[in-house]
């Protein structure tokens, strides 16, 4: 392609700038949306918290295989063409939530909208590299952070929505549509054509690589960590996916119920659009031991809460611990000596995928066997002991 074609071909950085942003806030409100909803899903159903549990595992492991397959479909194609075809594809799912009768069912939509997501996740942060090399500046971490803002304002969305009766269904419909419109208007802004030299996605490169091929010895047993690593660190945030049946069956929250996840991302919020500051005022190591610390206390603090505001002041501890950890997971795993970044991240993605499903099946079935209390305790004690045993190793 010519010099002056291809100049042509690339909206204006800063129109470019705005839809990556906007796609990566949709994108995080899409999946909060619902959360503060789900004992409703669950009481719609009539089933126990061992067979929502087990619906559940349908997002990780979607998630999973659209991590091994993710790169293949980008070279297939173009990261435009997967980031509207997955968006559209989690607009068309996501009110399925509010109909399907039964948890085999619930898994079977989860599963496919955490394959779409995956491809969503894979094509905005390629796009936001291209964009970031075109203007020569960092926009990166202000890309996660409309992600994040996403999340809280998507939670928020759920929780009010909750409290006021509104049904599951209209609410869902309503998200799709948003979901929808933002794409159209997006996609005029994303580049047409991607840098050859570019890697495919920070967070899901290469995870067919990152498992396979010459590693021998200590490299090997560098990428087996950095996946453990993952594994732990996914156990620990995505336990929250339960706080809407938590303060719905523990607290009797009442329009309070999905109040937490709003807590939990705000907080987590916050500790990202800080963190660079706090890691250059007090160090990476320090600040790692710092979060997962929170996430222990926080775990702790809603083992003992007596009451709602409590609870809540333990999911805002839970979120601000969780904001320092995937990010400097991530800078690890694309700095292990002697191995690529592709390797150590696209391991370390495994891991959390498989995380995420096993955190997600695991409290449910705990709970049922115990109580709330007793089961997030555990979850969280095994994730934060295996980080410490695998750190140490490393």
């Amino acid at each position: 392609m010519a010099t002056a074609d291809y100049c042509r071909s690339v909206p204006p950085l800063t129109r470019s700038t705005a839809s990556v942003a906007v796609l990566f806030f949709v994108n995080g409100a899409a999946l909060a949306n619902w959360m503060p909803r789900l004992s409703e899903v669950r009481d719609r159903m009539d089933v126990s918290n061992s067979e929502l549990g087990g619906a559940l595992l349908g997002g990780g492991l979607g998630g999973f295989v659209g991590s091994l397959l993710v790169a293949h479909l980008v070279r297939a194609s173009r990261t435009k063409t997967i980031v509207i075809g997955g968006s559209v594809g989690m607009a068309a799912l996501v009110p399925l939530i509010a109909v399907v009768p039964n948890p085999p069912l619930l898994l079977v939509v989860l599963l496919a909208l955490g394959f779409t997501n995956v491809q969503v996740d894979v094509g905005v942060n390629a796009q936001g590299i291209m964009v970031q090399t075109r203007s020569s500046r960092p926009i990166m971490q202000r890309l996660h952070g409309a992600w994040s803002l996403g999340m809280v304002t998507g939670g928020g969305i759920g929780w009010m929505l909750s409290a006021s009766g509104v049904p599951l269904g209209a609410h869902l419909i309503g998200a799709s549509a948003v979901m929808v419109l933002a794409t159209v208007w997006a996609s005029a802004g994303l580049l047409d054509e991607d840098d050859p030299t570019e890697a495919v996605s920070p967070s899901h490169v290469e995870a067919d690589d990152g498992l396979r091929g010459g590693v021998t010895g200590r490299l090997l047993s560098s990428t087996v960590l950095i996946g453990v690593l993952g594994f732990a660190v996914a156990v620990v945030e995505s336990a929250d996916e339960w706080s809407s049946v938590v303060m719905n069956d523990v607290f009797d929250a009442g329009p309070w119920k999905g109040a937490a996840t709003s807590f939990f991302g705000a907080f987590m919020l916050i500790g990202r659009l800080g963190g660079d500051h706090a890691v250059v005022a007090f160090g990476r190591e320090r600040m790692f031991s710092f979060g997962m610390g929170l996430c222990a206390g926080g775990a702790a603090l809603l083992a003992v809460a007596p009451g709602t505001a409590v609870a809540l002041a333990a999911y805002s501890v839970w979120g601000l611990g969780v904001s320092v950890l995937f990010p400097q997971l991530y800078e690890l795993a694309a700095r292990l000596p002697g191995i690529t970044a592709a390797r150590g991240m696209g391991a370390m993605t495994l891991g959390q995928q498989l995380g995420f499903s096993f955190a997600t099946g695991s409290l449910g079935a705990l709970a049922d066997l115990t109580n709330f209390r007793v089961a997030i305790v555990l979850v969280i004690g095994l994730g934060i002991s295996v980080i410490v045993v695998a750190r140490r190793a490393l």
